[in-house]
């Protein structure tokens, strides 16, 4: 996800440079490759340790579902914006995986909430960011989807077909995402900016809200060539005339989250933020929100968003490196090959034969 938005972004700088579609077309290419990598490892990790299934389900891990069918989409993106006008066949490759990842999609807005409505517990104390990670898919196909339709033929049924369904699926993302969105601004009032060990999460309820934007601003684009006057003199002006408002309000509301994001990280500091996997997730936010903001800029041709739009892919690019460097030493001591939900359920097992040697003992001794 975070190899992904930073090659895209780059490839889009705002003040265009020599050589920035072939440093984007390097993350590119090492996107694929950490995709199919990390594909291959997960799909041999089900199929040669089964019984690791279970203690996922059961396990807060599964949220990061939601990692799939999002990083797919940086692939279908950058092929659609990078590939099909060199390629003839780019736009059907973009076609096939962009159903791909709309099925992943699915799996993480109804499967994950189910697993952690029935196996999960839960309060509001110890709620963060993540409860938005199998929502975002929806929000980020449904913006992939609404990007694709622009580039499909008009003769045919797919344009609005991709259009109709991608719209649904963003709306849908967007809905689901607000009321969790106001649940975790009442858990920071109440119990104070989450623990360092997670503080990174902080960033997750930017990611709905930038991609909301990007996604908001491609339905309107979508909506002017698609639609057109088909149903009313000016109806697709007039669509993305409303989408554009309904993005200065996704966005002015992801700023704030930024800003409350950056300060909690700034006091956490203070205690030493130790580096786990989970920084990863800050890249994506950032990258999701750069590209919203270049939206803007690009359909208000606005300098100001291109500015802002130049700083936010300079932090990014700053922040991958930095997570990068870090998971590339722990890959090397090996210190960061960890299983979450397995070691929950070692620490159980831990816990049982615990008790029924202390049961043991007791009665031994009476």
């Amino acid at each position: 996800m975070g190899t992904g938005i930073t090659g895209i972004v780059i490839a889009n700088f705002p003040f265009p440079f020599r050589g920035m579609i072939v440093i984007g077309s390097i993350f590119f290419l090492t996107n694929v490759c950490l995709f199919i990598l990390f594909s291959l490892l997960f799909a041999a990790r089900l199929v040669m340790f089964p019984e690791t299934i279970a203690p996922l389900l059961r396990s807060h891990q599964l949220l990061m579902f939601g990692a799939i069918p999002m990083g797919l989409t940086t692939l279908t993106n950058y092929t659609i914006m990078v590939l099909h006008p060199t390629h003839s066949w780019g736009i059907e490759l973009a076609y096939v995986l962009w159903w791909i990842q709309f099925a992943f999609t699915m799996i993480s807005i109804f499967g994950v909430p189910f697993c952690m409505m029935r196996y999960h517990s839960h309060n509001i104390e110890n709620m963060t960011g993540l409860w938005l990670f199998p929502l975002v898919p929806a929000v980020v196909t449904g913006a992939s989807g609404c990007y694709l339709a622009r580039f499909l033929e008009l003769e045919g049924h797919r344009a609005p077909m991709i259009l109709g369904v991608a719209g649904i699926t963003l709306c849908c993302g967007i809905s689901l995402a607000l009321p969790v969105i106001g649940i975790y601004f009442y858990r920071l009032i109440v119990h104070d900016f989450v623990p360092k060990d997670i503080i990174v999460s902080s960033f997750l309820p930017v990611g709905p809200l930038g991609q909301g934007t990007y996604g908001i601003i491609q339905m309107g684009w979508a909506f002017q060539r698609i639609i057109g006057d088909k149903y009313a003199p000016g109806f697709g002006d007039s669509a993305f005339a409303c989408c554009i408002v309904i993005a200065y309000f996704l966005w002015g509301y992801g700023l704030y989250y930024m800003v409350f994001a950056f300060t909690s990280v700034f006091i956490r500091l203070r205690e030493g933020i130790p580096y786990n996997l989970g920084w990863w997730g800050l890249t994506f936010p950032i990258g999701v929100f750069t590209a919203g903001t270049m939206n803007i800029a690009v359909a208000t041709d606005s300098r100001f968003f291109r500015g802002l739009t130049a700083l936010f892919v300079c932090i990014l690019v700053i922040n991958w490196f930095i997570a990068a460097s870090n998971t590339l030493t722990r890959i090397y001591t090996g210190s960061i090959f960890k299983a979450p939900c397995l070691q929950e359920k070692h620490a159980k097992s831990t816990d049982s034969e615990m008790q029924v040697r202390n049961t043991d003992d007791h009665i031994t001794h009476v």
